[in-house]
């Protein structure tokens, strides 16, 4: 009994106290529209886990996965990580499964409030930032239990910090991101870095920042846990660290060549991003499930409303070189790898919500960019 109630107070203290006093000390959005985006972002996960009651988020919850805290230091790692996390929701704190979606469901939501926020720091208008939101996919593949909301949040607060010049405050939510998903946070890291680099004036300066640089990658990639991710490989050609990287991504690629989850095959790459930003060509009209293909179409007209008004956008903004280098070199990387190796649609539909946010930030600024070389 103490717990059912002690849980329903939690509720409402989320409901009625921390929501609203964040909004009001961090975010500014007026209380009409906060209300509405977060009961939006509410009802889209109880459609998510009444529509796929079983799944990886189902999975984690489950009482038998995790009894104690495990402190290794691979239980901070990737799916152990969230392991780790729910345990200490339900055996420090005894939050039930209720309040677990609900803490996770809150971790996308606040993430994709600083990802609008992210796009008026950059100059959109607030009124077209906020139609971002009603963008279905960025909610339904992020909303419940698992590593795609945190990584979300994770990614937005890094983005956030590294526009206010932030630096070493951004890095540290990459660090963090790397934990999750390590390839992921290499990328992110080293178009930071390389950034950084391109930057930076004086030969002594840009000298420390390799240096630096390497010093970092080194101790990161040879972390045990790290390492296991990137070199743990079955078929070690040779000594030669970028070989066994490949490999470790062939790897990747044949596990999921198995898996049940409407496997796509490879096409060329172009065709690859296509499919993993926006939707596999090979599924519309023929997979047998309704529900996609209606979710599909209304993600396209959804996109294509707003990006309508995206590209009319005629605020004047200062366009920041560093920003449009970062988000080119970052998005540039992430699609020319990633898209190449995932072909299932299921963690395609997820994980593009990790690149997509840059996408749109990369879109905005070039779209002004032409504007702005006119008037120079």
């Amino acid at each position: 009994m103490f717990e059912i109630i002690y849980n329903y107070i939690f509720v409402f203290f989320v409901m009625f106290f921390l929501t609203k006093k964040l909004n009001t000390k961090f975010f500014g959005i007026s209380k009409n529209i906060y209300t509405l985006f977060f009961l939006l972002h509410l009802l889209i996960t109880f459609v998510y886990i009444i529509v796929f009651p079983i799944g990886d988020w189902e999975t984690y919850l489950m009482p038998e996965n995790r009894t104690i805290l495990d402190y290794r230091i691979a239980s901070f790692f990737s799916s152990h990580l969230i392991f780790n996390i729910i345990t200490f929701l339900k055996k420090i704190l005894f939050f039930n499964n209720a309040n677990i979606i609900l803490v996770f469901s809150l971790i996308s939501f606040f993430g994709i409030i600083i990802f609008v926020k992210n796009l008026i720091k950059l100059g959109i208008k607030k009124k077209v930032a906020y139609m971002f939101f009603f963008i279905p996919g960025i909610h339904f593949c992020t909303c419940v239990p698992g590593k795609d909301s945190l990584i979300l949040f994770l990614l937005s607060c890094f983005f956030s910090f590294y526009i206010d010049r932030k630096i070493l405050i951004s890095v540290i939510f990459l660090i963090t991101l790397t934990l999750l998903r390590p390839h992921i946070g290499a990328i992110f890291l080293f178009s930071l870095f390389l950034t950084e680099f391109i930057f930076i004036k004086g030969i002594k300066n840009k000298f420390l920042c390799i240096i630096t640089s390497l010093i970092f990658f080194g101790v990161l990639f040879n972390l045990p846990i790290i390492k296991s991710y990137f070199f743990n490989t079955q078929n070690l050609l040779s000594d030669n660290p970028l070989i066994h990287i490949l490999n470790q991504f062939h790897a990747i690629i044949m596990k999921y060549q198995f898996t049940g989850s409407f496997y796509m095959t490879s096409s060329n790459m172009f065709e690859n991003i296509f499919n993993y930003i926006i939707f596999p060509l090979d599924l519309i009209f023929k997979n047998n499930s309704i529900l996609i293909n209606i979710a599909i179409f209304v993600e396209i007209l959804t996109i294509i409303f707003i990006t309508n008004l995206f590209l009319q956008n005629h605020k004047k903004i200062i366009l920041d070189k560093k920003l449009i280098i970062f988000l080119s070199v970052s998005v540039s990387i992430y699609l020319l790898i990633i898209p190449q190796s995932l072909f299932n649609f299921g963690l395609n539909m997820r994980q593009k919500w990790m690149i997509i946010p840059f996408v749109i930030y990369l879109i905005f600024l070039l779209r002004n960019l032409p504007a702005r070389i006119n008037k120079i």
